[in-house]
């Protein structure tokens, strides 16, 4: 009998389910490959929170309508991919980002002074886990990237590591003159 995912730690359903609050869901996972190439379908297309610990990666979600847990240990992964999306700064002429982006400070402090939201965007980050066994793809906010990259390093996952940030396109050099 072939097993073709690893999901463990289902639970069971009970009369006060529907008191408990509903998890809040940060990842969402994309695409999940087994160790034949072959898309499970069951498990895309799901959200799911991604815990970060030193002896491996869980993925906890809602699984074919059980919460389940998908466990990748430590040694059985091979690369980790952390794809940071587009990031795009348009912002008008006096608005407090601009002022700030024009005296120097780092994007990343300033887009918190925005006024109208399309004035500072990142599109997705995507993980890339890849495992022996199987191959996991998530996306998540473009604001998280920092956070997971520091996650990351400070469990213990720098060898595995591969960054790729693509680039920012800052309007404010253009002229419309």
């Amino acid at each position: 009998m072939k097993k073709t995912s690893p999901l463990t730690a289902k639970s069971s359903a009970t009369f006060f389910n529907f008191l408990r609050p509903q998890p809040k869901y940060k990842f969402r996972l994309v695409d999940f490959k087994n160790k034949d190439y072959k898309t499970d379908l069951l498990l895309s297309q799901t959200r799911c929170n991604l815990e970060i610990l030193p002896k491996g990666v869980m993925v906890v979600g809602n699984f074919d309508n059980h919460d389940s847990i998908i466990p990748v240990l430590k040694d059985e992964i091979e690369s980790i991919s952390l794809v940071r999306g587009k990031e795009t700064i348009d912002t008008f002429y006096l608005s407090p980002m601009h002022i700030l982006l024009k005296l120097g400070i780092p994007s990343r402090i300033s887009r918190f002074f925005k006024v109208y939201p399309s004035e500072y965007k990142i599109s997705e980050t995507q993980i890339t886990i890849k495992c022996v066994d199987y191959q996991l793809k998530l996306i998540t906010n473009g604001n998280n990237f920092e956070a997971l990259l520091r996650t990351f390093k400070k469990s213990g996952y720098s060898e595995e590591l591969d960054l790729m940030r693509k680039p920012t396109l800052n309007l404010l050099n253009y002229n419309v003159y």
